[in-house]
């Protein structure tokens, strides 16, 4: 096998890396496997399951780590989530080297080498598993603005907090509401509005709204998403439209977008 790209870095910086991309929330990733496109300026998580009613676009730019090589336009690897983190947590060394090995820029295996440590891990090589994997979602955004099927930016911003939206998951799940996440945005303000046979819960999130109104609401993923980001956060949607969850930092973007019910 080649050696397609290299990545050097501490241990901790690369983890955390995958973690922030795979919703990690301490306990376990939203999702079981990951699908990375490397160039040289960047990793990202361009991919989403057929018909996923929560998809990930995050990308990582090559400042991010010590080293970013790539010897050839771009290289894609599928790996297993809880593996590859199992593994960066037992490698023992301040420094490590990930390896992506091989062919036609398609990784069958990643070899993490720290300190006289050296682990190979298999990758998702299939060809007709990798030809199933959806790429659409870099097409959806123009940098950090999530856009329509028309290629507009959608139209009502909320910039808030993941505790903020904490809050209205909680309220969700505390009032046992059927399993939807309403998304109520109405004069200049996010509004908590949950009712369920036990329970009716009205109250305001701290947020700075911009844009029309938007009653919507959305599925499991949402609370996923909610639950594995955390700091700063702004939403993007408007009337009847998916919600985009945006991450912007001086050397990452991260994109989470959730499918109306």
């Amino acid at each position: 096998m080649d050696s397609l790209a290299v990545i050097e870095s501490d241990p901790a910086t690369f983890a955390a890396a995958i973690e922030a991309a795979a919703l990690h929330d301490g306990t376990a990733p939203a999702d079981q496997e990951m699908f990375v496109r490397i160039d040289d300026e960047c990793v990202e998580t361009p991919a989403s399951g057929a018909g996923a009613q929560r998809a990930s676009y995050c990308t990582l730019a090559g400042d991010r780590f010590d080293r970013l090589a790539v010897s050839g336009e771009s290289v894609d690897a599928m790996f297993d989530i809880d593996t590859v983190l199992g593994w960066l947590d037992w490698v023992d060394g301040d420094r490590l080297t990930v390896r992506f090995e091989g062919q036609a820029g398609v990784t069958s295996r990643l070899v993490f080498s720290s300190e006289g440590d050296e682990v190979g891990v298999d990758c998702v090589d299939d060809p007709a598993v990798l030809d199933s994997v959806e790429t659409y979602l870099p097409d959806c955004f123009d940098g950090a603005t999530f856009l329509d099927e028309a290629g507009t930016p959608l139209p009502t911003t909320v910039e808030t907090t993941a505790s903020e939206l904490s809050r209205l998951v909680d309220a969700v799940d505390l009032a046992a509401a059927p399993e939807a996440y309403p998304l109520v945005v109405r004069e200049e303000e996010m509004a908590v509005d949950v009712e369920s046979d036990s329970a009716a819960v009205s109250a305001s999130l701290d947020a700075d709204v911009a844009g029309p109104a938007v009653t919507n609401r959305y599925g499991e993923g949402f609370a996923t998403v909610v639950r594995g980001i955390d700091g700063d956060v702004t939403l993007q949607t408007g009337p009847g439209e998916p919600v985009a969850f945006v991450q912007d930092g001086d050397t990452h973007t991260l994109r989470f977008v959730v499918s109306r019910e």
